[in-house]
């Protein structure tokens, strides 16, 4: 789904958090698996030229406190971002997609 976006053209966001989240993520993978932490470096400079927009959070603070009883304010910035450009969150997060208060679409990646 994501590779169809691309091809099409259609231009890809995300909260300026996205990068934090995927170190993060890749840290904990690459814990004691030295294949992947060698790797890491790499991928690294792949994330930094991936045609995504990353957007700041500012705008978002308020729709991502307003969430804050139905998801966690990692999700909330994707969600209220979503809303603000009035487009589809592409989530492989079957949970979030039931979550109640977003008034965005969600395209569940399986």
């Amino acid at each position: 789904m994501v590779a169809q976006r691309l091809k099409a053209g259609d231009a890809l966001f995300a909260p300026a958090h996205l990068d934090v989240e995927i170190v993060s993520a890749l840290r904990g993978m690459a814990r004691g698996n030295m294949v992947l932490d060698r790797a890491v470096p790499a991928a690294l400079i792949h994330l930094a030229g991936f045609p995504i927009r990353r957007m700041p959070l500012p705008p978002l603070l308020e729709r991502m406190w307003q969430l804050r009883d139905n998801v966690t304010p990692y999700d909330a910035a994707y969600i209220a971002l979503a809303e603000r450009l009035d487009a589809a969150l592409v989530t492989c997060d079957a949970r979030l997609t039931s979550a109640t208060g977003p008034t965005c679409t969600f395209d569940l990646i399986d």
